[in-house]
């Protein structure tokens, strides 16, 4: 009779534990939300329009009247920018889809590659490549000319985004419905008019998306046009100006806010251009490659091929160029190997290495534990005010990653919350930067996992913290490693939302970069930026061994 008595207290004390678990995990996971994501966006707009307590929109008045050009610099430049990727991006998709065997292959390492890479890399090998004294332009063509200009940036940026909205463009084309593709043809319609007429128009949704995130993400670089802008300033650009050189955080914010207003609307209808593009895809199986003749489309095939295999060429020459430029020394304007750039990077740099490993490791861990934490109590339970919390976590997705930033400082300077100068505020600011992302991840993961599992779990007996370490977490291990992956990757490459985080005293390694190749100290910077790529390319693949090991493990 003791004995079954003190097995019952033992359950009913388990069970107790249990529920108390379970809600301090939804109180942490809300409270984490609304102190790092809901409240420095407060801060920021409190910012702008207090001083010394009073209302006032003087910081307003002073952006406008001092800081109008940058503001239009920024909406041309971004719409621009938006048009050209958009247009490469097609031509892209188009022609990887439609390729087969190693092309394809040589094809995705390549836009792998590009993922993986950290800011700046494109404005360092455009200087290198199409500088005053660049590879091509002096040394192969004889020419020397001005590349900082309005122009330059947004060929850069135009770059620079292709690669995920290609993937993204892909990713539709080859999940599309291909009964209309095969009816046109039984109808006697050529390859030109398919194209045309069938497939352009069943992706349209997409090449919408495509032309609004990369609008948001073109408003919100301030790399670009810092390196390779020269006089042509953008709102971006001037609010690291402003909080870096001037220490401003009134004006800085207000400048965050005005560059708030066209970026959320253009998220705004990227949502609804998103919501349509789900629905073109969904339940329907993929097709794998898009069987499309491209030189026999006209001139709108032989466009995405010549403009396709353009932006390859490019990028092989850029990646080529950071990768050889890290071990080779000029004397006298003769270039040999030399591995002095590699001993003083790891004599002066070892420890910024360790750090940026170790950050980018934490916030993998945590960050990929708390999306799937946050997926699965808004997802399967009802959470009050669930519908709110899941607009706060898309949040930073939407705003510039400058305005997130200051908006960390502005929250986290002062006493009991004083966080500015530590580890933590940066890893906390890399963590809920890239939640967007990995709680849609886990989102989609969590579609997999039949909800009878759950309830047959409840059935049985078990506790919820049971279902959620039984049945939950196991089935959303394919999600586990992807969100691990892009995690790392995003932790070792950001730069906008932490650049103003970082301690001087503990750099990371994307931060070095920035600083020799805004001093010019190009090879160094190379070096730089080819070990970060090795580092992520290494990570990800260890992840990638370790979960299909993993995977052969349970299915034996």
């Amino acid at each position: 009779m003791n004995r079954t008595n003190k097995g019952a207290s033992k359950d009913a004390l388990f069970r107790f534990l249990g529920e108390g678990t379970d809600k301090l995990i939804i109180a942490v996971l809300l409270g984490s939300i609304c102190l790092f994501v809901l409240y420095p966006i407060l801060r920021i707009f409190s910012q702008s329009v207090l001083v010394d307590g009073w209302l006032s929109f003087d910081a307003y008045a002073d952006v406008w009247q001092g800081y109008r050009t940058s503001l239009w610099n920024s909406l041309f430049s971004s719409v621009l920018t938006a048009f050209f990727c958009t247009f490469l991006s097609v031509a892209v998709a188009l022609v990887m889809t439609s390729s087969r065997g190693w092309v394809r292959g040589l094809m995705m390492g390549v836009i792998l590659i590009t993922m993986v890479s950290p800011p700046f890399v494109s404005s360092l090998a455009y200087i290198q490549l199409y500088g005053r004294r660049g590879w091509i332009t002096h040394r192969l063509l004889g020419i020397s000319w001005d590349p900082y200009n309005c122009w330059g940036v947004i060929w850069m940026q135009s770059i620079s985004f292709v690669p995920m909205n290609a993937l993204f463009l892909s990713g539709i084309l080859t999940k599309m419905d291909t009964a209309s593709i095969h009816a046109a043809r039984d109808l006697g319609a050529g390859t030109r008019a398919i194209l045309m007429d069938v497939v352009l128009p069943l992706i349209k949704p997409g090449i919408l998306v495509t032309v609004l995130l990369t609008f948001v993400r073109a408003l919100a670089d301030f790399g670009t046009p810092t390196i390779i802008g020269g006089r042509f300033n953008t709102l971006a650009s001037d609010i690291y100006i402003q909080l870096i050189g001037y220490s401003n955080p009134t004006k800085a914010a207000a400048m965050n806010v005005i560059l708030l207003v066209p970026t959320l609307i253009a998220f705004l209808a990227y949502r609804v251009m998103l919501e349509k593009s789900d629905k073109l895809t969904a339940g329907r199986g993929g097709q794998g490659t898009v069987d499309l003749k491209l030189h026999r489309c006209g001139a709108v095939g032989i466009l995405a091929m010549v403009f396709s295999m353009l932006f390859f060429v490019m990028m092989l020459l850029q990646y080529g160029s950071i990768f050889a430029s890290g071990f080779m020394k000029v004397t006298r304007g003769v270039y040999s190997f030399s591995l002095d750039y590699v001993r003083q990077l790891i004599k002066y740099d070892s420890a910024t290495i360790v750090r940026s490993v170790v950050y980018a490791l934490i916030v993998s861990f945590v960050g990929t534990f708390f999306a799937m934490l946050f997926a699965y109590y808004t997802g399967r339970r009802n959470v009050p005010g669930r519908r709110f919390f899941d607009f706060l976590v898309m949040m930073p997705y939407m705003i510039p990653g400058t305005c997130f930033g200051i908006g960390y400082i502005l929250a986290f300077n002062k006493a009991p919350m004083k966080l500015t100068g530590t580890a933590l505020i940066v890893m906390a600011c890399m963590l809920f930067k890239q939640l967007p992302t990995t709680t849609k991840l886990c989102s989609a993961a969590l579609t997999q996992v039949p909800r009878t599992l759950e309830l047959s779990a409840r059935d049985l007996g078990g506790g919820r913290m049971a279902v959620l370490r039984d049945v939950i977490l196991p089935g959303m291990r394919t999600a586990f490693f992807t969100c691990f992956t892009h995690n790392f990757s995003s932790s070792m490459t950001t730069a906008g939302a932490i650049i103003f985080l970082i301690n001087p005293g503990k750099k990371l390694l994307v931060f070095n970069l920035f600083d020799k190749v805004y001093l010019g100290e190009y090879p160094m910077a190379s070096l730089i930026a080819t070990l970060i790529i090795v580092i992520v390319l290494t990570v990800e693949g260890l992840v990638w061994l370790f979960s299909r090991r993993k995977g052969k493990r349970y299915v034996s």
